[in-house]
């Protein structure tokens, strides 16, 4: 897969829109069914998407906008597996103040001559003025004049919830990892370098890998998760704890409780003994366990601790 980050000349094309966070069950119908109608033409098919979301351009004020379900690398990973030939990746600030006609013909139709516009049923792209047509799926579909044909990919539903990234944050935000997980069609998960920590699962016998969550990432709540790593190419069950463990005093704690200690991803990797630290892993949520609390002592932290394992071991990959 080639990746542009500019549009650069090209022709007859099979073109899926969107921003595609997450690349979850709708989104692969959306780019499947451009990567089908490129094969059976003997075109190419290509991904016109764009670096940041456009909705936090827009809205910078929308936090929920602001996060996305994953990395842009993570995005044209999934797009790469899916067969897509070309993904053209813009800056959105380039193009924002283009009308749904210009966008059209001067950036899609001149730089890629397409046969085929493939997009979701919601998709909206133009400057949002008064004196400027929406750009949307009726657009799209009155503009067939220009040259291509214009397919519409309906609104998919899953549980009777619609598959769309907005709800897949929903569901991360509030730990429901399994309904998340349903609409992206894979675990959610993300990817980090193990860090050093304080050393406290050391010490009370639970070896762990750490990590930063990735910047602007959804976040899950605080709590302890059944899940897996990835690492060297094979995956290992795991116990990952996500908080500020509330338990264990820190030197930098103070009597006011005045500064707050910044999270961590701990990951307790089951059947494992290699030294990681430095090394990229990948880590997916499977299952939420429990929130994260305070104990009375050490002790009973560990007690829960060795449950927690104890339940994580039982668990399928």
């Amino acid at each position: 897969m080639e990746i542009f980050r500019k549009p650069v000349l090209n022709k007859d094309l099979s073109l899926a829109l969107g921003f595609f966070d997450g690349v979850h069950l709708a989104h692969k119908e959306i780019l499947n069914t451009a990567v089908n109608f490129a094969r059976k033409d003997g075109l190419k098919s290509a991904v016109v998407t764009f670096e940041k979301s456009p909705g936090a351009i827009i809205n910078p004020l929308d936090e929920n906008k602001g996060t996305t379900l994953q990395t842009i690398e993570d995005r044209l990973s999934l797009m790469e597996n899916l067969g897509v030939d070309f993904v053209f990746v813009l800056n959105f600030e380039d193009f924002k103040n283009l009308s749904a006609k210009e966008y059209l013909e001067n950036v899609l139709i001149k730089n890629f001559c397409p046969k085929y516009i493939v997009t979701g049923f919601n998709h909206t792209f133009g400057a949002r003025r008064p004196d400027c047509e929406a750009g949307n799926s009726e657009f799209l579909r009155l503009h067939q004049n220009l040259g291509y044909r214009y397919i519409e990919i309906e609104k998919m539903r899953l549980n009777n919830t619609l598959v769309s990234s907005t709800n897949i944050k929903k569901f991360v935000g509030h730990a429901y990892i399994k309904e998340a997980n349903a609409l992206l069609g894979y675990d959610f998960n993300i990817k980090g370098t193990v860090v050093s920590g304080m050393g406290l699962a050391r010490k009370l016998g639970f070896k762990t890998a750490n990590l930063n969550w990735p910047k602007n990432i959804v976040k899950l709540p605080f709590g302890v998760y059944f899940g897996a790593v990835e690492y060297g190419g094979k995956k290992y069950k795991c116990l990952l704890n996500w908080g500020v463990k509330p338990t264990v005093k820190r030197n930098n704690d103070n009597a006011s409780g005045q500064n707050t200690p910044q999270p961590v991803l701990e990951a307790h990797i089951l059947d494992f003994n290699k030294e990681i630290y430095g090394k990229d892993i990948r880590v997916f949520f499977k299952i939420p366990l429990r929130e994260e609390k305070k104990f009375s002592n050490i002790e009973e932290l560990k007690a829960q601790i060795s449950d927690d394992i104890k339940k994580c071991s039982n668990y399928n990959l």
